[in-house]
Parts: structure tokens; C-alpha cells; sequence
């Protein structure tokens, strides 16, 4: 229940505040060296995990040819994952993770659901030593 409502409270604040106003700057949360958190109310509301200071959300990585960038990624509906891999400079190696919202807010809210039916269910029932 506890990440049902945080999740909602997420996508809330992303729609009223819209923290990702620029691409310079990207308002985040920290988890230790390198993992970043951050939400956006673009493309629907998305909740992003990333390594560096802003995350990667597509543009030119490397020209034809050159052998010092690999990229891996995958595009799936609501979830974007890239990887970018430096030959030269490791510490230029990125990742971004982005899910939208609605994920994270459907599976959080299974149990609560399923609390919430069975409780209204038992509720409902009627004892059977009372007379109809």
C-alpha cells in the first residue's frame, strides 16, 4: 500500500510541479555513486533511474564509423532502456531506465486490491446461526 500510494503521490507531483523543465539540469534523487532518480510528467508521467547527472533520452551518440561508442538499448510500451558504452573515457559510460508510471502504480496496487475484496467479502457475509 505504502509504494501504491507513493507511486501515485509520484505521477501527482510530476503532472502539478513538471521537475524536468530543462536539459541541462535534471532535479534528482541519489542512491549511493550511481544510481539517480528523477520523475517527468512527459510521455504520461515516467519515473527514470540513471547514473549520470542528467538522464539519456535519445540524440546523437556517435557518427558512421566510429568504433569509440557502442549503444544497447530496448524501447518497449511505456519502459525506454539505453546503455552507452565509452571505449576512451569510461567514466562518459551512461544508462538510463525509464518506466512510466502506470506500471509501477497497477502492480502496487494488486495486494491492496486483493486486501481490501477479501475484507468486503467477509464483511458481507452473513453469520449462519441468524435467522433469515
Amino acid at each position: 500500500m505504502v509504494f501504491f500510494l507513493g507511486f501515485v503521490g509520484l505521477y501527482i507531483y510530476a503532472q502539478i510541479a513538471d521537475p524536468y523543465k530543462s536539459p541541462i539540469t535534471c532535479p534528482h534523487i541519489s542512491f549511493g555513486n550511481n544510481v539517480n532518480a528523477t520523475v517527468t510528467k512527459n510521455w504520461g508521467g515516467n519515473v527514470i533511474f540513471f547514473n549520470q547527472e542528467v538522464y539519456y533520452s535519445g540524440s546523437i551518440i556517435s557518427f558512421a564509423g566510429d568504433k569509440t561508442v557502442s549503444e544497447v538499448g530496448w524501447d518497449g510500451p511505456g519502459i525506454y532502456f539505453r546503455s552507452i558504452r565509452h571505449i576512451v573515457r569510461k567514466d562518459w559510460d551512461q544508462w538510463t531506465l525509464m518506466i512510466n508510471f502506470w506500471y509501477p502504480i497497477v502492480i502496487f496496487s494488486i495486494l491492496p486490491l486483493i486486501f481490501f475484496i477479501r475484507k468486503w467479502r467477509t464483511a458481507r457475509k452473513i453469520p449462519s446461526d441468524v435467522p433469515h
